[in-house]
């Protein structure tokens, strides 16, 4: 009995009534990689970047329970067992964040919906980043104004 109990509160049970063949069960790794492909599949989403956390030392994310399986992606489990996910990701250059952030947020609940059953409460969206198109990097700074467009060589 107590090995169904640790896995239950490893990974997630998708269905609250008890069926004729077992439970199912998915683990948090799956959960954050459905996530992370329902956010990169976001027009304007360029990459996920890995959390903040990753700074830190190795020991402590794992002690702190921290560490995600997923670059880019956190799932949490709440009291009550709300579901929150939190994302970090890189968008491209003249995408219009707060469309981006709402389509990222209504994609992952969406997906996971669909895919696994799981309500989401909130999906929590950083953007740690932008890349830059290949208009804005051919600009050169000394001549903004000029209509060639080319870069001259420093004399």
């Amino acid at each position: 009995m107590a090995k169904s109990t640790d896995l239950t509160s490893k990974n997630f049970l998708l269905t609250k009534e008890q069926m004729a063949d077992g439970q199912m069960l998915v683990s948090k790794a799956a959960l954050e990689a459905v996530a992370q492909a329902a956010a990169q599949g976001v027009d304007g989403v360029a990459a996920m970047q890995a959390k903040v956390y990753e700074h830190l030392p190795k020991y402590l994310t794992r002690v702190a329970g921290v560490q995600s399986a997923v670059p880019g992606v956190l799932l949490k489990k709440g009291e009550d067992n709300q579901v929150t996910f939190d994302l970090a990701v890189i968008l491209e250059y003249g995408a219009v964040i707060p469309k981006v952030a709402f389509a990222i947020q209504q994609a992952v609940k969406a997906d996971l919906a669909n895919l696994a059953g799981l309500v989401v409460d909130s999906v929590n969206v950083t953007v740690t980043g932008l890349v830059p198109d290949e208009d804005h990097q051919t600009i050169d700074p000394e001549h903004l104004f000029d209509k060639s467009g080319k870069k001259e060589s420093a004399k």
